[in-house]
């Protein structure tokens, strides 16, 4: 299996946890450091529009990899059951699975990126320059598909192994390499939000080339053999990830329905929601390293038969969580105006960032334990009630209060809308890790008959 592959069943717990985690936080500082050049490159150089127009662009891009988010994770969790439970001989099925599903995926998203992408903002109430402005962005970026999806593949087969140290190297060239070419081609070339996609199109192909080779003399896979089960794993990868994959599609449409809500607002509150994404993605994305640190550690410690093990890392897990959410919100409230000004000189959007940090963040708790709980319950394969969650949450309760409100109270009901639909997602997921934990199917897995 290599010998850099991460064996989660042994050790203490939080540090297993960490050793996985934290690798994958230095992979997405890298990666959401070059997305905070690329936002403060496109706000200084195309104005407000520029970051309104790919704020618009945002969610379609977000509905093409929903689908291979929840493929990908499915992946990874059959590959750290199969490292639990010690058994290498099934890893070619998966492996040529994941590059099928890989392949098939990304030509699709170049034809309904390149077809479909200016009925859907027209759907979403885009018109005119800004319309234009997002289809551009989207069809050039549409180029990079192949190795975007192709490098998610690569990440999703090393954490599966437990190698989230090559996923780092891998994703840290990729980003490095793109915030050069977005200084190159916006900032020295001039070449707008253009300029902008192609840089991540170029950057994500040599990703994957170097992701590839890498992984290939780590793990190579091996080409003889039986033969390997690849309609089985296809089968069991999508009964899995369909609802991991379902849940980010109910994420993206909902956040479609915000933008169409938010464009009647102008091209200044579509930039403000561009910039607080992005922070929200930098400040997220720790807590998100801890989910899918909690996926692996919970599949190959159960895949080991050991759930007192897996609890005892979720529950220290979500300690440290709570202490590192209350530092990230601080830092955020605090510098909220240095944030705001580090992406635009507009007045208006500074104004309108700085409320919209000021309401979320004292709350970011809720979010952050709710996805921490969300790894638990997807290394346990109950990839429903995620899923359940986002819709109670986001469809169910968020989009409703915002579209009911934002009439009577502004943008500032689209901003108070998160904050209730966070508390429902944290409820719901608390209710499910009880029946997870202390419900009867798991009482089979926990006592052996």
């Amino acid at each position: 299996m290599g010998a850099d592959a991460t064996d989660m069943t042994t050790g203490p717990p939080l540090r297993k946890v960490l050793g996985f985690a934290l690798p994958l936080t230095a992979a997405n500082l890298l990666q959401q450091g070059y997305l905070l050049v690329d936002g403060v490159v496109v706000g200084h150089w195309t104005g407000v529009d520029g970051l309104a127009a790919i704020g618009a662009a945002g969610p379609l891009f977000y509905l093409l990899n929903a689908m291979f988010i929840g493929l990908g994770t499915a992946f990874t969790i059959r590959l750290a059951h199969l490292r639990g439970a010690g058994d290498a001989d099934a890893r070619r099925g998966v492996v040529l699975s994941l590059a099928l599903v890989t392949a098939v995926w990304s030509v699709g998203c170049v034809l309904v990126a390149t077809v479909l992408v200016d009925p859907a903002l027209a759907v979403m109430g885009l018109r005119g320059q800004l319309a234009h402005d997002a289809s551009v962005f989207l069809s050039t970026l549409s180029l990079g598909f192949p190795g975007i999806f192709g490098t998610a593949a690569v990440s999703a087969y090393l954490r599966g192994l437990g190698d989230s140290r090559t996923a780092l190297w891998v994703a840290g060239f990729g980003s490095v390499a793109n915030a050069a070419l977005v200084l190159l081609l916006v900032a020295a070339w001039d070449q707008g939000i253009a300029g902008a996609a192609l840089a991540t199109a170029i950057s994500s192909t040599a990703a994957l080339v170097v992701g590839l080779v890498v992984a290939a003399r780590k793990y190579p896979v091996a080409r003889t053999g039986g033969r390997p089960a690849v309609r089985r794993e296809l089968v069991d990868a999508v009964r899995l990830g369909f609802p991991l994959a379902s849940q980010h599609i109910i994420l993206a449409l909902g956040i479609m329905v915000l933008v169409w809500i938010l464009q009647a607002f102008g091209p200044v509150v579509l930039a403000a929601f561009s910039i607080v994404a992005r922070v929200e993605q930098v400040t997220a994305m720790l807590f998100l390293d801890f989910s899918g640190a909690i996926t692996a550690f919970t599949a190959q410690n159960l895949g080991a038969d050991d759930p007192p093990r897996a609890r005892t890392g979720l529950v220290r897990t979500l300690g440290l969580t709570a202490v590192l959410t209350v530092v990230a919100s601080a830092v955020v409230l605090v510098a909220r105006g240095p944030i705001a000004a580090l992406f635009t000189d507009d007045p208006a959007t500074r104004a309108l960032t700085e409320r919209y940090l000021l309401i979320i963040y004292p709350f970011l708790a809720l979010y952050t334990l709710m996805v921490v709980l969300h790894g638990y319950l997807n290394g346990a394969r109950r990839t429903t009630a995620p899923l359940i969650c986002t819709v109670i949450a986001f469809l169910l309760v968020q989009i409703p209060f915002a579209y009911l409100f934002h009439g009577v109270f502004g943008v500032e009901a689209v901003m108070w809308a998160v904050v209730v639909g966070w508390t429902a997602g944290l409820t719901y997921s608390v209710l499910c890790l009880r029946r997870v934990l202390f419900g009867p199917l798991v009482h089979k897995e926990v006592v052996p008959s």
